[in-house]
């Protein structure tokens, strides 16, 4: 009976993993890898950049922070609007954040915010 449980529960879990794939990487996805703007008025002088191992956030009037990155995770199939990422990094005193978006590579590349849905942030074309 335990065998059979057992049995069951591996191939349960394997069904699911099918489905839906993490990662975890301190490298980006070369699409990523640039500087991405919206079209949004409330963010005409913002924009951010993804690098190897580093984002950079432009917060307006010249100013931007630069911080190092400590990992990525990438959650793939478990959105239709794209793949989800999640950044973590560093500020200047060590503190750890995470910036999450959905990726979609439609359109040259699409981010989506996971808190702002609805505004579309596209790569700056060299």
């Amino acid at each position: 009976m335990r065998l059979k449980r057992l049995f069951i529960f591996i191939t349960l879990l394997t069904t699911l993993s099918a489905g839906f794939q993490c990662s975890k990487t301190k490298t980006n996805p070369d699409d990523l890898m640039g500087v991405w703007k919206t079209d949004d008025p409330k963010y005409a002088d913002r924009s951010f950049e993804i690098e190897r191992s580093s984002i950079t956030f432009t917060i307006g009037e010249g100013t931007f922070d630069t911080h190092p990155i400590t990992n990525i995770e990438i959650e793939k199939g478990v959105d239709p609007k794209g793949s989800l990422y999640t950044i973590y990094y560093k500020d200047r005193e060590g503190q750890e954040f995470k910036f999450s978006f959905y990726y979609s590579p439609s359109d040259h590349g699409v981010i989506r915010f996971k808190n702002q849905e609805q505004i579309v942030w596209t790569k700056e074309q060299k």
